[in-house]
């Protein structure tokens, strides 16, 4: 897909181009919306919420980001999921920071 919304983290990544603080940024991708839809037990992690957690990687170089009518939006910022929790189990390891390592698994090579 090369379209204006390829996922969160580009969306996400637009605003921090566009001035928006990390702080800020990470707010309007979480409580904001679950507030919006009347879920207040989302979009936090205090106790006995439930625990949804993406770690996120700021990358630093030039990047391209398309809008809904394919302009560019030029920024240096750019946000990479590394690894997403659901209740707690790994669902993404985008580069295995969860895994053990191989030559634990199959001995020294």
């Amino acid at each position: 897909m090369n379209g204006g919304m390829k996922d969160m983290t580009n969306v996400m990544s637009k605003f921090l181009n566009l001035g928006v603080s990390l702080e800020k940024v990470i707010e309007m991708s979480t409580i904001a919306p679950a507030m919006q839809i009347k879920r207040p037990e989302l979009g936090h992690l205090s106790v006995g919420a439930v625990a949804d957690i993406a770690v996120l990687r700021m990358e630093h170089g030039e990047f391209g980001f398309l809008d809904v009518r394919d302009a560019r939006l030029d920024g240096t910022k750019r946000l990479r999921c590394e690894l997403t929790l659901r209740e707690g189990v790994v669902v993404w390891d985008l580069n295995g920071l969860a895994a053990e390592d191989w030559r634990k698994v199959y001995g020294r090579m």
